[in-house]
């Protein structure tokens, strides 16, 4: 191997080891290594840049513009309560039809925004048939992953391998190529968790409350009530004439002021800059041994507490939302406290849900997981902002959705399919003439659909880009399909099923992007070594990533239904380690079986 492939192979070892280690952000760790590259003359600059504008860069951000476009529109809500509407709230009835519409919408939407439409949706329906959401949360997941192996454009992995088959001179795959993988995927897994699955899947106490209506829930489901008090501030109490800030109620007593009642006006989720005035009623929220320290510094008298009556938390202006820590947030590990969060978003964190029960009290110092479900208060226009944040999940649908745009999205949807179907117009163009439909038609506005793109997702794809054609380029992915053969032997089946073993041993730590990148030129390769057709090849590391079940952090979409799902690491074991096995041999079984080898 040359210089310049070993240093090409460290640089991918490098990346892949940071992303296992997962402390740095994945558009860090791809920016680092275009900049090893370029710095190290393996390629040129231009070369160590090109992969931004590559098709498969560009049609991924587009792909999210389409998928705003039903959010916003209601389109994609409207088709899941439909569905499940006409099917009755039997169990095994729910989860076939939420998997059905689930694997569907994947198929056509990004894996994270559909999972984001239809969590919401099954926690409601889950609610109204007095089911956990456990029961429902898991299979969904599985059948979304299962659905990013249903065309073309289901997942960023897939274009990527269609790119390289067809710079290689092998042609680049139609829309509906993988159909034959995806429905055999998605049929595998809707029979082993109707079946076998069902019976393994978690079974959490369905709350007292299910079955009404999910947004009147918030505070019953975190149990506010049992924290809450109302204090009245006197003339000649410590906290009278003192601002929030100045009262230090939060800093030196741990007691979060939700509302102050003045005369018959109420005012809720206050600023800090609000000054406490003589005769105010405080609705806080604490421990009652911290409202006994705070009562030991004077005349503050405790109004008596009625938990059966729920404090009014929300006004015309306030607002009350679920919202999920993302997957891979930066924001994992720091508390509160540490992110100013009040100050930087202006809303107040009034509980998280973690592991089955709510957390109300000291919130400031209790460093954030992933999958944390945090109830959040504040001002409607700032919790409207919060939905854009990619560190959050909001756990509600779009208000006011544009109905009657719902047309232009199926609209766009169709232009889509039919171009891209064709195989005369590239995906990347028949993807920017879609989004153009749904701009122009107003389903999605010019800045929400360039706040619906997930830069991070554009930048690794770029990014790594460069890095798979390097180590072509080097004669690096050569030398590694050799000694990949030594390993595997002559037997093209051998080299692909060690090649499949590579993805999802690879996957189970790193993101199926960068994943799908670094090895795709590498099976190319050993493909060509073997003589052998390299398109199921790449067909089984685009797909690893549906098999890869065993862990939450193996795929966004796992990791976002551990709060509300309330799993444990065992329930993915426990469930995945079978279905992983069933989807292993599937996916290898109808890659020869189609394409040959």
């Amino acid at each position: 191997m040359s210089a310049e492939g070993w240093i090409a192979t460290g640089i991918v070892l490098a990346t892949v080891a940071a992303f296992a280690w997962g402390r740095a952000r994945p558009e860090v760790v791809t920016l680092a290594a275009v900049a090893a590259l370029g710095l190290s003359r393996v390629v040129t600059p231009a070369q160590a840049f090109a992969g931004f504008g590559d098709p498969a860069a560009v049609t991924v951000a587009l792909v999210f513009v389409l998928s705003a476009a039903m959010e916003r529109t209601g389109l994609a809500h409207r088709a899941a309560r439909s569905l499940v509407g006409a099917v009755g709230d039997g169990e095994g009835r729910l989860m076939a039809a939420l998997m059905v519409l689930a694997g569907l919408l994947a198929g056509v939407m990004n894996n994270i925004g559909a999972m984001a439409v239809l969590m919401p949706v099954a926690i409601a329906v889950a609610r109204e048939a007095t089911l956990s959401p456990a029961r429902l949360l898991m299979p969904l997941a599985i059948a979304i992953r299962q659905g990013g192996a249903l065309t073309l454009i289901a997942g960023p992995s897939n274009l990527v391998v269609s790119g390289l088959l067809a710079a290689a001179g092998y042609g680049a795959l139609h829309f509906f190529s993988y159909v034959p993988v995806g429905l055999a995927l998605l049929a595998v897994a809707m029979a082993f968790m109707l079946t076998a699955g069902r019976r393994l899947l978690p079974t959490r106490p369905v709350p007292a409350h299910a079955g009404r209506p999910r947004r009147r829930d918030l505070p019953d489901e975190y149990r506010l009530a049992e924290r809450l008090f109302r204090l009245r501030v006197d003339d000649d109490s410590p906290l009278a004439r003192r601002t929030l800030a100045e009262s230090a109620l939060g800093h030196a007593f741990r007691l979060h002021v939700l509302a102050i009642q003045r005369g018959r006006r109420r005012i809720v989720a206050p600023p800090p800059q609000e000054r406490v005035l003589p005769g105010d009623v405080l609705v806080v929220q604490g421990r009652p041994e911290d409202l006994e320290r705070l009562q030991h510094l004077g005349p503050i008298e405790t109004v008596t507490r009625d938990a059966a009556r729920p404090e009014p938390l929300e006004t015309d202006g306030i607002g009350l939302v679920e919202a999920v820590l993302a997957p891979r947030s930066e924001l994992a590990g720091k508390t509160l406290r540490d992110l100013e969060f009040r100050q930087h978003y202006g809303l107040n964190v009034v509980a998280i849900w973690r592991e089955g029960r709510p957390y109300r009290t000291g919130l400031g110092e209790l460093p954030l997981r992933w999958g944390d479900a945090l109830l959040i208060q504040g001002p409607r226009d700032r919790l409207r902002a919060l939905r854009a944040d990619p560190a959050f999940i909001v756990l509600e649908e779009p208000e006011a959705p544009r109905t009657a745009r719902a047309g232009v999205a199926v609209a766009a949807v169709a232009v889509l399919i039919l171009l891209a179907s064709t195989g005369q117009v590239p995906v990347a163009l028949a993807a920017l003439l879609a989004a153009g439909v749904a701009v122009v038609g107003r389903a999605v506005t010019v800045e929400e659909a360039l706040g619906a793109v997930d830069w991070r997702t554009v930048i690794t794809i770029g990014g790594l880009l460069p890095l798979g054609a390097a180590l072509q380029a080097t004669g690096a992915a050569a030398v590694i399909a050799r000694g990949g053969l030594a390993v595997a032997g002559a037997s093209p089946l051998g080299a692909l099923v060690a090649t499949y073993a590579a993805a999802v041993g690879i996957g189970h730590f790193v993101p199926s992007i960068p994943t799908t990148i670094l090895l795709a030129p590498i099976a190319l390769d050993l493909a060509r070594t073997l003589g052998a057709n390299p398109v199921p090849f790449m067909i089984v590391v685009s797909c690893a990533s549906s098999t890869t079940l065993l862990t939450p952090i193996s795929h966004p979409v796992s990791l976002m239904i551990i709060g509300p799902g309330d799993y444990r690491f065992g329930d993915y074991v426990r469930v995945g380690a079978p279905l992983a096995v069933l989807l292993s041999i599937t996916l290898i079984a109808v890659s020869v079986l189609v394409w040959g080898l």
